[in-house]
């Protein structure tokens, strides 16, 4: 019988006490004892695969993609049986990857009846003349599940549905196994959980000595009181590694690391490392004193802080990284440079402007601290290398004649302490063509909300020395869905959303800047808690616009409510690093002379325009199988391996 005709004796819990449990949960020991009735006998157990750009209903089995009626060619069908990395004949998982790259899979454990005590485990990989690849680039993940009820605002039509959706991945043990038990009485599903998926990753190291090619096996060891069920793993490693650079330009702006003690904070820059991005946070600072026209600048608590992601360091065995980018600084970074926002003064660095207008004492403290800011940069050659920004947040989305006076002023103030060509200046807004022929001339990076992203217009701008980065969501239905959020991917639509970053990226050669992966932000009832992303689906409202987004802002949980000393990776965030891969793989075609072969490869794939006001309504911008995705990528990676071996 069909997985999804099944049957079960449990009894449905009403959605609404489902969450309650899961609230109630989530601050219990991992190690509390088992409710009565769950059976400690021997329970017969399915297990199958899934590939890294679906998640499983862990109620019916199905996968939530499996929808048809939102878009034809979802995928569908007896998944369970086959897919593109899945044959439940051969019990066997397949992948391929390059050197220096992530690939990874899910293992779906399922029941017909409550079972603990359950074990999932990859330990190793064995290739080539006996080169094993073995954790931390074998890591296993538990999913956790949120309970979605209601659709993201203006995405009533493209959302997946009710239901409880895998994102959180909390990491295995220290022994490297997964522990489950169906149902998970920490998650709070309850009776009618059927099923549980199990991600697992797989990262080849870059170096050839360390992973020549070939294919590389494994074995996932699913057990149970009553024995085991084994599923073996295929990684076929082509010839040519991912650069170590991560080439797509752009940052997902964030406002909370500032605020965690150094150590943790580094954590969350690894990760971001590791799935091939970089926050963008304003404003790190050092102390300033200012005397009348006297500047002393103290960096020692500055460099303390972030030096180590200028000029590399944290990125090192030293302190614990591992992954793509070993030490390898950052690519971009934002000067502690801004002016007061009206009556807001506290913001202005070095100084705010006097109330009755700029004086020769202002401007001679602005250029000097602007000298000794390029002294200090220029001294390391490490940190010389990052490309310095300039971005005047308090100026953010100003859409008036004395903002853009002002945007001006400050240009040419900082071109006298720093020179015209040291520093990029850049603007975020969707600002009209007519302001944008006054800022030309003074901007090189224009940050521009997709719903305003006229690809025309930014094409002149960019022959006239502007470099464009989209802002935001990538897909809507309304133009309130694209313009009221600067998250570009929600909880309840598709990973795509996700993956699609580095396509259209590459495809419209822009780069990209999202709003935050460590937000709860709800001003309706001025709650901003990020452990709430645990527990509460929606965690974006915004009173002023009257929205409501399920996981906005949010693609890496706060480990310290699951007792984790860490930040915790999602499903999204892996479809993101999916993404920013791909683009590598462009990027190395188009090095190797190729490049037109990686724009039919993903014009292939994305064939709509996301950006605009005209793509408000559009649906159907890209394939919505992963697997034509992925087979775009082996198409890329076949095509690089070939090249490697001329």
């Amino acid at each position: 019988m069909m997985l999804t005709m099944r049957t079960t004796r449990r009894a449905r819990v009403a959605p609404a006490l489902t969450g309650v449990m899961a609230a109630l949960t989530l601050f219990l020991p991992a190690c509390r004892a088992q409710p009565k009735g769950l059976s400690q006998m021997d329970q017969p157990i399915r297990v199958w695969a899934a590939g890294d750009g679906v998640r499983v209903n862990p109620e019916t089995g199905r996968l939530l993609e499996d929808r048809p009626d939102v878009h034809k060619d979802y995928p569908t069908g007896d998944y369970h049986k086959r897919s593109a990395v899945w044959d439940a004949q051969k019990s066997r998982v397949s992948l391929a990857a390059a050197r220096n790259e992530f690939v990874a899979f899910q293992v779906v454990v399922e029941t017909d009846e409550p079972v603990t005590g359950l074990t999932v485990r990859l330990d190793e990989l064995t290739g080539p003349g006996g080169v094993k690849i073995v954790a931390p680039n074998v890591a296993l993940y538990k999913a956790w599940y949120l309970h979605v009820t209601e659709a993201s605002t203006g995405y009533e039509r493209l959302w997946l549905g009710p239901g409880w959706y895998a994102d959180a991945l909390l990491p295995a043990g220290r022994d490297g196994a997964v522990a489950l038990s169906i149902p998970d009485e920490r998650n709070g599903i309850g009776s009618t959980q059927t099923n549980h998926s199990v991600w697992v990753d797989v990262f080849v190291p870059a170096a050839r000595d360390d992973a020549p090619p070939g294919t590389y096996k494994g074995e996932v060891v699913v057990s149970h009181s009553g024995g085991e069920r084994k599923i073996a793993v295929e990684v076929e490693v082509w010839d040519f590694a991912l650069p170590e650079e991560i080439h797509c330009r752009g940052d997902i702006w964030n406002g909370t690391l500032k605020g965690m003690p150094h150590e943790l904070e580094m954590k969350y820059y690894q990760m971001a490392r590791r799935h091939r991005f970089q926050p963008g946070v304003c404003f790190y600072r050092p102390k300033l004193e200012v005397k009348g026209t006297k500047v002393t600048i103290d960096w020692t608590e500055y460099d303390r802080r972030i030096g180590k992601y200028l000029d590399g360091t944290a990125f090192t065995k030293a302190n614990g990284y591992w992954g793509p980018g070993q030490g390898v600084p950052i690519g971009h970074m934002i000067l502690p440079f801004d002016c007061e926002r009206g009556e807001n003064v506290k913001r202005a660095w070095p100084m705010a402007t006097p109330k009755d207008g700029p004086t020769s004492e202002f401007e001679a403290v602005w250029i000097e601290t602007a000298k000794q800011v390029k002294e200090h940069f220029e001294a390391d050659p490490r940190m010389k290398k990052v490309e310095k920004i300039i971005f005047m947040d308090s100026l953010d989305e100003s859409y008036y004649q004395a903002a853009y006076d002002k945007m001006i002023y400050f240009r040419k103030l900082l071109n006298r302490g720093l020179g015209e060509d040291w520093f990029k200046y850049r603007i975020d807004g969707g600002y009209p063509r007519k302001a944008m022929n006054q800022l030309h001339p003074y901007v090189d990076l224009w940050v521009c909300a997709t719903i305003g992203f006229d690809l025309k217009k930014m094409k002149d701008f960019r022959a006239k020395g502007v470099e464009t980065w989209v802002y935001g969501t990538a897909i809507y239905e309304t133009s309130k869905a694209g313009g009221s959020c600067g998250s570009n991917t929600f909880l309840d639509l598709d990973v795509l959303t996700g993956r699609c970053l580095g396509w259209v990226a590459w495809k419209y050669r822009t780069g990209y800047c999202s709003w935050e992966f460590d937000a709860y932000w709800d001003n309706v009832n001025n709650v901003h808690d990020p452990d709430r992303n645990w527990t509460d689906a929606i965690n974006f409202r915004h009173k002023a616009s009257n929205v409501a987004y399920n996981g906005s802002g949010n693609f890496i949980y706060r480990g310290k409510p699951m007792g984790l000393d860490g930040p915790v990776p999602s499903i999204r965030l892996k479809a993101h690093r999916r993404g920013f891969q791909d683009y590598e793989y462009f990027w190395l075609l188009k090095q190797a002379g190729q490049g037109k072969l990686a724009d039919k490869l993903v014009n292939s794939v994305v064939h709509g325009l996301p950006f605009g006001f005209q793509a408000a309504g559009n649906t159907e911008l890209w394939k919505n199988n992963p697997e034509a995705w992925d087979a775009a990528r082996i198409q890329a990676g076949e095509a690089l391996h070939k090249l490697a071996g001329n």
